[in-house]
């Protein structure tokens, strides 16, 4: 399976966020009519280019994004998402991270908001888990999504926290992800 894909930049970013790829793989496992599953999608490099390549097959190390995906019967393929070579300019759409975060409250190393407003819900966790990292860890570190691994789909939220969990230094932390007091992933932010 080979399929081309089209992204847009988000917000001033120069780049495809881990959120739409994230996204673009929940699709594929919808399409394959898994109604729940386990993901585990590793961010290895960013994408500049808005045109990608998405392929069934082993990963490699050289690419951008690996996505393993066990049904619920253990069987689990490979996903890779890389830049196609053909490129075209990127749309941007408007991505407002602080109102995504609008009634969180950040605590020793967590963050928690109560009936969540933003609708995308990977967008919404990567964005408080950014927040809180800003905010608990280092504030002028450009934080970056780098894995989630965990269920699919993401629960319906009526209260969403994030926790701290392991840390080496400023280039690594793992977080619990609960949504209405369920771990539901370990997200990781580099």
């Amino acid at each position: 399976m080979s399929e081309v894909l089209k992204f847009v930049f988000k917000g001033n970013r120069n780049y495809i966020q881990g959120t739409s790829l994230f996204n673009a793989l929940v699709e594929v496992a919808d399409q394959r009519g898994l109604a729940e599953c386990n993901i585990n999608v590793s961010f290895k490099h960013m994408i500049h280019n808005p045109v990608c390549i998405l392929e069934e097959r082993a990963p490699t190390a050289a690419d951008a994004v690996v996505a393993k995906i066990t049904e619920p019967d253990g069987e689990s393929y490979s996903l890779c998402i890389n830049a196609a070579i053909e490129t075209e300019e990127a749309v941007r759409q408007g991505f407002d991270e602080p109102e995504a975060c609008r009634g969180s409250i950040v605590g020793d190393r967590s963050i928690v908001q109560n009936n969540p407003h933003h609708a995308d819900r990977i967008e919404l966790l990567v964005s408080l888990c950014k927040k809180m990292h800003q905010h608990c860890v280092d504030s002028s570190k450009k934080w970056l999504f780098s894995r989630y691994d965990g269920r699919l789909p993401i629960p319906a939220m009526d209260k969403v926290e994030l926790r701290i969990t392991r840390q080496v230094g400023t280039r690594l932390t793992c977080s619990d992800v609960l949504v209405n007091g369920e771990k539901i992933a370990d997200m990781y932010f580099s």
